[in-house]
C-alpha cells in the first residue's frame, strides 16, 4: 500500500506491506536513498511484520519541502510515520542511523528495537566547524533549483544516482527499475533535498552527541551491522554505547547493505523481533 501523510515538513510518501496486526518495522534510507531500495528486504519481512518504508521530506516520492533538515525534524517525521503503532523496530541505513537513534532516545516508549546499517564511521561532532562535503553542498544548493542547475538535474540526475549506487554495491549495479530511477532522480527538488541533508550533516552529528549525554537508549535489542570483511572501531564503539549492543559483520556487502545483503537485514530484524533475549 502507498500513501502520503502530512507532516510539518510537508507530504511524506509512505509504503507498507504485511498484516496490520503484525509487529511494525520501519525502514529509513540513507542519504539519497528511496523507498524502492528496500524492496528485497520488504519481501523477506512482510510475512512476519508490517513493514513501513518512507521517503524523507523532499526525497523519493515525497513532496517538495521548504523546511531545512534537522535532527528534530527527522524525529518528528518518524513519529508521524509510526502513526498509531504503539511501538516499532527501527532500521536506519547510513545517515538515517542518527535519526532512528535520536528517536529512540527521545521516544523510548515507542521503540521495540534498533538496527543500524553501516553507520558513517565518524565520531560525534566530526567535521565541525569545517566539513568539506557540507560546504560544497551549501554552494550547490544555490545552483540546483534554478536555471542551468535545474536543467542539469532533469537531464542527468538519474545518472548521478546510478553512479552512487554502483560505487556502493559489490555487484556494481543498481537493481532499481530504470523508469523509477528516472522519475525520482530527475526532479530538481529531490536533488535540492539531498544536498540540504548533506549540508546539515555536521549539525545533526553534533545534535546527536548532545542527546547522548542526557537521554539514554531504551533497554531494547540493539544491533549495528558493518558491511565488508572487518569491523570498524567506530561501529564497535557505537554498539558499545549499551552493554547489550551487538556489532555484526556482514560480508558480501559494501555500504548499500539493503541492496547487497537484504537477507542480513531481515535476519537482524527477526532477531530483534524475538525480543529481549538480546538485551
Amino acid at each position: 500500500m502507498r500513501t502520503t501523510i502530512i507532516t510539518e515538513a510537508g507530504g511524506v510518501h509512505v509504503t507498507s506491506a504485511g498484516k496490520a496486526d503484525d509487529p511494525v518495522v520501519v525502514l529509513s534510507s540513507g542519504l539519497g536513498g528511496a523507498w524502492f531500495d528496500w524492496s528485497a528486504t520488504v519481501a523477506l519481512l512482510a510475512g512476519s511484520a508490517r513493514v513501513i518504508v518512507f521517503d524523507r521530506p523532499g526525497t523519493g516520492d515525497s513532496a517538495p519541502t521548504s523546511t531545512d533538515p534537522t535532527l528534530a525534524r527527522e524525529v518528528a517525521v518518524l513519529e508521524a510515520v509510526l502513526g498509531d503503532a504503539p511501538t516499532a523496530v527501527l532500521v536506519g541505513h547510513s545517515m538515517a542511523t542518527m535519526h532512528v537513534e535520536a528517536f529512540a532516545r527521545l521516544r523510548p516508549d515507542r521503540v521495540a528495537g534498533l538496527v543500524l546499517l553501516d553507520p558513517d564511521p565518524e565520531s560525534p561532532g566530526a567535521g565541525r566547524p569545517f566539513d568539506l562535503s557540507a560546504l560544497v553542498a551549501h554552494w550547490l544548493l544555490a545552483l540546483v533549483p534554478h536555471g542551468a542547475g535545474a536543467a542539469f538535474v532533469r537531464r542527468h540526475g538519474h545518472l548521478l544516482r546510478r553512479w552512487a549506487i554502483e560505487g556502493s554495491t559489490l555487484a556494481k549495479r543498481d537493481p532499481a527499475p530504470e523508469a523509477l530511477v528516472r522519475a525520482v532522480y530527475r526532479r530538481p527538488h529531490v536533488a535540492k533535498a539531498v544536498l540540504a541533508e548533506l549540508a546539515a550533516y555536521p549539525d545533526q552529528v553534533a545534535d546527536l552527541e548532545r542527546l547522548r549525554v542526557d537521554h539514554p537508549l531504551p533497554e531494547v535489542p540493539f544491533q549495528v551491522l558493518t558491511a565488508g570483511r572487518r569491523l570498524w572501531p567506530e561501529h564497535s564503539a557505537l554498539a558499545g554505547l549499551v552493554p547489550w549492543g551487538r556489532n555484526v559483520l556482514v560480508p558480501g556487502s559494501r555500504h548499500m547493505i539493503p541492496v547487497d545483503r537484504p537477507d542480513a537485514v531481515a535476519m537482524a530484524v527477526r532477531d530483534v523481533l524475538r525480543g529481549p533475549h538480546a538485551v
